[in-house]
């Protein structure tokens, strides 16, 4: 199935200090070889909401998350990384129901595999279904990620 994936990143918090206090984060989001990136204020809790849009040619890919610090003598530092798995959202979709604006649809249950901080909601909310992730960040001491995922066949 075939799509396009808009993902609102609503903020970060607790993210790792990358300079000597801060960090200038921005995230890189992918799905297979199509790429995006967006900018966030400059602190361990930024508060970013800037939206992107991503192509999928496959449900079945994950999102993959990245974290960078911005850095402008040296290369970028890693901050951390996350890969949501789209399934709950596209299956919910893909499910020809007539939702009723502003309902739960489901909820996706904390695990540790998927690394959410907490159970992620699905809503139907402006015409369009919509999943809220907060997710901890990989490879890195700490952090995480809270997110608004949307699925567009």
């Amino acid at each position: 199935i075939q799509g396009y994936v808009k993902i609102k990143v609503i903020e970060g918090r607790d993210l790792v200090a990358r300079d000597i206090f801060t960090s200038d984060p921005y995230v890189k989001l992918s799905i297979g070889e199509h790429k995006v990136s967006s900018a966030c204020k400059c602190d361990c809790n930024p508060s970013c909401d800037s939206v992107s849009t991503l192509v999928s040619r496959a449900a079945t890919l994950p999102v993959t998350l990245f974290v960078f610090d911005k850095d402008f003598l040296t290369a970028d530092d890693e901050m951390g990384d996350a890969e949501i798995d789209l399934h709950p959202l596209v299956s919910a979709a893909n499910a020809g129901v007539d939702f009723q604006e502003g309902s739960n649809i489901g909820r996706v249950r904390r695990t540790p595999s998927n690394h959410f901080v907490k159970d992620s909601l699905i809503k139907f909310n402006n015409a369009s279904l919509v999943q809220e992730i907060c997710i901890k960040l990989q490879n890195v001491q700490k952090g995480h990620i809270e997110l608004e995922v949307r699925w567009q066949p």
